[in-house]
């Protein structure tokens, strides 16, 4: 071997020495549903596993989705609908997990001033929705679930933080927002502020999401990563009062809203079929009203890289080959 060829070898030995160093990001959302991986910080869980993650905090699944895919993050949590929306120009992602299901995490909020006390009274009304997220598909299925067209509803696109200070200022009849904005803008309006009725019309998945480049070649760190999140999962089940106690110190809240949000929430770490067949659903409705481009849903068993959580638990692993 030449005296090049040593340097060069050196060089890359020395580059993966380094790399395998580096945390795992991961992009969190700041939301109740992130719970689990507040409990496994907290409890050491994800120290005993062999990790010390990096958590990033973001606003939404659809910017931790975002940031991990512009190479910011090696795994973010994002419900189903920005999985979906992401597939139609993209497949550098896979989902290894599932570790949280919800009916009541997306609600819509309406003001009394503006003479919303019922669905049917939404039509002609502007809403604000975050486009591209779970806001946008819960309202459109609420919307037809109640007999209303959506094409008979103006809708205002808005960030999260924006929806509260839209329904304060007026500008907005209702959001269709998950929590904590849904309680935060019951709380601004002080009375004015009504929750619609929405019959468990879309149930929520809460996933992990990691980097494809890690599928295979980073499953060991994925492993162990599914193997924090299963202990915080059965930690919250066994011993809800600390988790929430975790919780409202992790972000800032009230006892009251853990009230408010607790009962919707099932923590268990699972991928099951019914996250392929709700992002097929949510798929035929972003093309039929031509939110994305293209003709076809895309092949979501692909988007699923069950490897990592087969090892841990394979009874957990519900997907058909």
């Amino acid at each position: 071997m030449s005296a090049l060829e040593r340097c060069a070898f050196a060089c890359l030995w020395l580059f993966a020495l380094v790399a395998r160093a580096e945390p795992l990001a991961i992009a969190v959302t700041r939301s109740p549903l992130s719970l689990p991986l507040y409990v496994a910080q907290h409890e050491g869980y994800f120290a005993a596993a062999g990790l010390a993650p990096k958590l990033i905090d973001c606003i939404s699944g659809q910017r931790c989705l975002q940031l991990m895919l512009d190479g910011g993050a090696d795994v973010a949590t994002a419900a189903d609908s920005p999985l979906m929306f992401s597939s139609f120009k993209r497949d550098d992602y896979v989902v290894i997990g599932t570790f949280v299901t919800t009916s009541d995490d997306v609600k819509l909020v309406a003001r009394r001033d503006a003479g919303v006390a019922r669905p049917a009274d939404l039509a002609g009304k502007k809403i604000g929705v975050v486009r591209g997220t779970s806001s946008h598909f819960f309202l459109d299925a609420h919307l037809l679930w109640h007999g209303v067209d959506p094409a008979s509803v103006q809708l205002v696109d808005l960030q999260p933080d924006e929806m509260t200070g839209a329904m304060q200022a007026k500008r907005v009849a209702a959001i269709a927002a998950w929590e904590p904005f849904a309680w935060s803008t019951l709380e601004a309006l002080q009375g004015q502020g009504v929750v619609l009725p929405h019959g468990g019309v879309y149930m929520l998945s809460f996933n992990l999401v990691a980097a494809r480049r890690l599928a295979g070649a980073g499953d060991a760190d994925l492993v162990k990563l599914l193997r924090a999140v299963a202990r915080a999962a059965a930690f919250i089940r066994e011993r809800p009062g600390d988790a929430q106690a975790i919780l409202r110190a992790r972000l800032g809240v009230e006892q009251r809203f853990i009230d408010w949000v607790w009962r919707g929430l099932r923590f268990e770490l699972a991928l099951e079929q019914s996250l392929i067949r709700t992002l097929e659903s949510e798929a035929r409705w972003a093309i039929r009203e031509r939110h994305v481009a293209g003709k076809a849903a895309p092949n979501y068993l692909r988007f699923m890289h069950s490897a990592p959580l087969r090892e841990l638990d394979a009874t957990t692993v519900g997907l058909s080959r």
